[in-house]
């Protein structure tokens, strides 16, 4: 780049900041090494922010990793509290918006067992509400917390069979809806979710490291299509009970007149 007065300057691209699970790898680090005592304030995101050279919403993104297992307290305006030096078994899906509903994988680590392109038998269109006999892309996933041993959830994850093509790079690049979106431009801005209680089947069971016949949350997701209004992306998870809990939080804007 030429100066006005003729001089040549050059720019050094800014080093990228670290991600959010170095940053929460680096508190619970702290948090071990009794930084801070149980009930201590932690640093406020601006300190946080200046420590890491992280933007503001990477340093939230560390504190809710922490949150969701169990390391602090959280609210809205005040510091983060530490609540414990161990992680918790269970994990809790606190839920604002859709943008943090699809976040979910983020929080977690996704193991693949299997992808494999199927036909839908009598049953299997049933239980989707998709027609008998088309193609559906399966993937079989088990989600795992970013600290601890059980299993969160088992997933199955079902993509409409003409975008099979894309099966290895939802091996690779994680949560599928983030890669039809990249890849074909689908815009999900319509996701509709169910959750029902269930007992685990031989196979979940097994999976889950739990009994059989025990208590699962059972959630089902849709992704829609913004532009087409279909049904892209079908998800079922299967959450123990004792190790998951959704939290839904849904803010009221100013009231209008009764009518």
């Amino acid at each position: 780049m030429t100066e006005q007065d003729g001089s040549v300057s050059t720019s050094v691209p800014r080093e990228r900041g670290p991600g959010y699970r170095q940053i929460a790898n680096r508190l619970i680090a702290d948090i071990r090494a009794q930084c801070w005592q149980i009930g201590d304030p932690l640093p406020t995101e601006a300190e946080l922010v200046e420590r890491f050279g992280a933007s503001r919403n990477t340093v939230r993104e560390s504190l809710r990793a922490l949150e969701l297992n169990g390391y602090i307290r959280r609210h809205r305006g005040t510091r983060s509290v530490l609540l414990s030096c161990e992680p918790k078994e269970n994990f809790v899906n606190s839920v604002q918006s859709i943008h943090e509903l699809l976040q979910y994988s983020r929080r977690t680590e996704t193991r693949i067992i299997s992808i494999e392109l199927i036909v839908a038998t009598a049953a299997l269109a049933e239980r989707l509400g998709v027609a008998q006999g088309s193609q559906w892309l399966r993937l079989e996933l088990l989600r795992m917390p970013l600290r601890g041993t059980l299993p969160i959830g088992f997933s199955e994850i079902y993509i409409h069979g003409r975008h099979a093509a894309l099966a290895e790079k939802m091996r690779i690049s994680g949560p599928a809806y983030k890669v039809l979106e990249e890849e074909l431009g689908i815009a999900f801005k319509r996701v509709e979710q169910s959750i029902d209680a269930g007992a685990a089947s031989p196979a979940i069971a097994e999976y889950l490291k739990v009994e059989v016949g025990s208590p699962l949350l059972l959630v089902r997701t849709d992704f829609i299509s913004a532009s087409s209004g279909d049904i892209v992306e079908i998800g079922f998870g299967h959450f123990p009970a004792d190790r998951y809990r959704m939290e839904i939080i849904l803010e009221r804007g100013p009231a209008g007149p009764v009518e």
